[in-house]
């Protein structure tokens, strides 16, 4: 039933209302980054993010759904995807500049097609082709946009610095991640119950990812006194973008697939723009407007195919 109208708006929803969270992710990173270095504010989040999906959790569905109905070496396998897509993310923009990081990410749907098709064995959808040329032209139509903004005020723009690989390799493994999450449950297991194991099972990963940073002396001593400030957009942080996104993005996952999925995933960057500009003022150009417009013309192309496949 995957054409249904009432499945794919359900999957449309959640995959917009994931994309509006991690646009709001963007300014509130760039705000905790100023008190947290990249690798803490990832375990952190994700105790706080866990805490809430387990009380989330308690009242849907009881105590017995916090146990893990698949081998825990699965379940460990999927946090350790999980942690190494922000690990990663985050080493490949420290190692290259926003502009090139933005051209980069929009080739997701690239990457995800690829590793799809090759590795996990999923057909890619009819209308897939056209939409991911259409998101692409719409990314580069926006970043051109901030390139030619960032060039008045800077001599930085596009060029590679080592960092493009490993946001590439970030973008796989979230993929095989999302994939694996909707495979190694049962469908009676509810996307909530998803989320939180591999949420969970990430803090160990991402606490030891951030002891080895922390012993090759990338990172100083954590801060554990922040600012109420920074403790608020970090909560905020979270909650929304951390817990509900994750939630959000299983549940559009298991309706539209990683096809569609990769298409949203654009828009990220756009929504990003709109919240920066309501909440920080900062006025978009006219490129990230047009870009942002074509980016989301491709995904409606490709809700258009789906909801003309036979059920």
């Amino acid at each position: 039933m995957r054409g249904s109208p009432s499945r794919v708006l359900a999957g449309t929803l959640a995959y917009l209302l994931a994309s509006v969270f991690w646009g709001l992710n963007i300014p509130l990173t760039s705000e905790l980054l100023k008190h947290f270095d990249p690798f803490w504010v990832s375990p952190a989040r994700y105790l706080i993010a866990s805490t809430l999906l387990a009380v989330w959790l308690l009242v849907a569905q009881g105590p017995a759904a916090l146990r893990s109905p698949i081998p825990l070496v699965r379940i460990g396998l999927l946090s350790l995807l999980v942690s190494s897509f922000l690990v990663l993310f985050t080493l490949g923009l420290y190692l290259t500049n926003p502009i090139t990081a933005a051209a980069v990410i929009a080739g997701s749907p690239v990457y995800v097609a690829i590793v799809s098709r090759l590795w996990l064995g999923a057909a890619l959808e009819r209308g897939f082709w056209g939409a991911t040329a259409l998101t692409i032209l719409g990314a580069g139509i926006a970043i051109y946009g901030r390139a030619t903004a960032a060039s008045t005020a800077s001599s930085q723009g596009l060029g590679l610095r080592g960092g493009e690989l490993l946001i590439v390799l970030a973008i796989a493994c979230w993929t095989v991640y999302s994939v694996l999450a909707q495979r190694w449950f049962t469908a009676d297991v509810s996307q909530l119950r998803r989320t939180f194991l591999s949420a969970l099972g990430a803090i160990p990963w991402l606490l030891l990812f951030w002891g080895l940073a922390r012993g090759a002396g990338l990172v100083g001593p954590p801060n554990l006194h922040p600012t109420p400030d920074a403790l608020a957009n970090l909560a905020i942080s979270a909650v929304f973008c951390t817990a509900l996104a994750t939630v959000c993005w299983n549940i559009g996952m298991s309706r539209l697939g990683i096809g569609t999925g990769a298409l949203w995933q654009n828009m990220v960057p756009v929504f990003g723009v709109l919240i920066s500009l309501t909440l920080y003022g900062v006025i978009p150009t006219a490129q990230q407007v047009v870009g942002g417009l074509v980016v989301l013309t491709g995904v409606l192309y490709m809700q258009w195919h789906r909801l003309r496949a036979p059920d």
